[in-house]
């Protein structure tokens, strides 16, 4: 009778340490993921920064020249309008 018993905490004490063990590879694990993910957040992110600010330099280029075919176009209709108020005074 004092086998058994003996043989069944020799058996818990096993499952113990086998469920101590694991509860530590998942805390190590989770570690682990996170400084993974956390790295790949990071990549990602300068991934993405390179095209973003590629569209903002051409977003910005395009203003830019929107800005100097309006200020053509208000010439234009400038000289167009002193034209005919000189034509007119003719």
């Amino acid at each position: 009778m004092k086998e058994s018993i003996s043989q069944k905490e020799k058996l818990l004490m096993m499952m113990t340490e086998i469920y101590n063990q694991l509860e530590e590879l998942e805390s190590m694990l989770e570690v682990s993921f996170t400084v993974v993910r956390d790295n790949w957040i990071d990549e990602e992110k300068s991934r993405i920064a390179k095209p973003c600010q590629k569209i903002s330099s051409l977003e910005a280029k395009l203003a830019d020249e929107n800005v100097e075919n309006i200020k053509d176009q208000n010439g234009q209709a400038q000289k167009s309008a002193s034209l005919k108020l000189e034509l007119g005074m003719n």
